[in-house]
């Protein structure tokens, strides 16, 4: 990332503590929603943006010598999803993204050796495994049919290893559309959990080898479906002279011909990693706009509500991440929606796991599910 001290301190000092990065009042009958899950949930000031910059001034000026339990979750129990910098950035000239900040305030930990153990134990797998989940089966499930192909389908850790169903749905429609693609032989897990939470010297062993199967590869375009994946190839790998695309823009770019189903009435929950970090709002909505009926919640775009399965939380607050899921199932239930539709792995398999345990019925899906359907 490379911010210097100064650089980092002068973006803390522009906080003037006014807390509007912690409010969502955009909609037409002004009702002031919030849209800081950790702060939300957990109710300290600590959790909010002010109070975790105000952390890291303490930690970069010393004043830190050992981390308490509270500190660290402060730190920690916060999924990086960006609505604080997006507020921020329309009623102030902030420069510096806050998600980046609080990234490099978990590698300042990190360096001090004050890792959480859930995520060192995350390094642990993928050093045995190379996925972030320690699995040792399914790594072949997808077979390389075309070496030479010019697309090459990137899956990633979460679509292969918990939500299948979305890396099938891809594979599907590449095959249904006659689409000669590539999956990687040996595909290692990008390194995003790793960089979210301030390990950044064990993603760099990833990036090399992925770099290096893609250059090989030879591939022209490379699709995914996980936007944190994405996310990490655009803002942390080298460029690589190839085309990278999340699918909804691919799909959006192919035109393909879907049969429309009116009778489906979805909502569609934007992803911080696609929307607040890529800015691809559109391409979601216009595919899925083919497939589906959609109704619109409250918070959205900009200012969507996180999943609250980013950023290391699920793995080591998995109680949050379900609150904020819980939270998100019932704006899209306020919406009128039958089910709740997303573009990212990591937003499914939360939302999803959100909905099985209240047992009401929110039918859950990522995009491609619904057009490998209409195909």
């Amino acid at each position: 990332m490379g911010l210097s001290r100064d650089e980092i301190l002068s973006a803390i000092y522009h906080c003037v503590k006014c807390k509007l990065c912690s409010i969502a009042s955009f909609h037409p009958d002004e009702e002031w929603l919030p849209l800081c899950p950790s702060g939300q949930f957990y109710g300290y000031q600590a959790f909010y943006a002010p109070g975790k910059m105000e952390i890291f001034r303490e930690l970069l000026e010393g004043n830190i010598s050992e981390p308490s339990e509270g500190l660290l979750k402060a730190v920690y129990a916060c999924t990086l999803c960006g609505a604080c910098y997006e507020k921020c950035s329309k009623v102030s000239s902030v420069e510096i993204r806050l998600p980046d900040l609080f990234e490099e305030m978990r590698r300042e930990l990190a360096e001090k050796g004050w890792a959480l153990d859930a995520h060192r134990n995350i390094v642990d797998k993928i050093n045995v495994t190379k996925n972030a989940y320690g699995e040792v089966g399914n790594k072949n499930r997808y077979s390389n049919k075309y070496p030479d192909a010019d697309v090459l389908y990137f899956i990633g850790c979460t679509a292969r290893y918990r939500v299948p169903e979305i890396a099938d749905s891809m594979i599907a429609i590449f095959d249904k559309s006659g689409i000669r693609y590539q999956v990687m032989e040996d595909e290692w897990c990008c390194g995003s959990v790793l960089l979210r939470t301030g390990q950044k010297e064990a993603a760099e062993t990833l990036i090399a080898h992925n770099m290096d199967e893609i250059k090989a590869s030879g591939a022209k375009t490379v699709v995914f479906t996980c936007p944190g994946c994405l996310s990490t190839f655009r803002h942390n790998y080298p460029d690589m002279g190839v085309e990278l695309l999340h699918s909804t823009e691919f799909l959006a770019k192919l035109g393909i011909n879907v049969a429309e189903n009116r009778d489906k009435k979805v909502t569609y929950h934007d992803p911080c990693h696609l929307g607040r970090d890529l800015g691809i709002y559109e391409e979601p909505r216009a595919v899925l706009t083919k497939v589906a009926s959609i109704t619109t919640m409250k918070r959205e775009r900009e200012q969507a509500w996180c999943c609250g399965s980013g950023g290391g939380v699920k793995s080591a607050f998995d109680d949050f991440a379900l609150w904020c899921a819980t939270e998100r199932l019932k704006e899209a239930r306020e919406a009128g929606a039958e089910s709740l539709v997303s573009a990212c792995p990591f937003c499914k398999r939360n939302l999803k796991e959100a909905a099985e345990k209240e047992g009401e019925g929110m039918e859950v899906y990522d995009i491609v599910e619904l057009v490998n359907e209409a195909l």
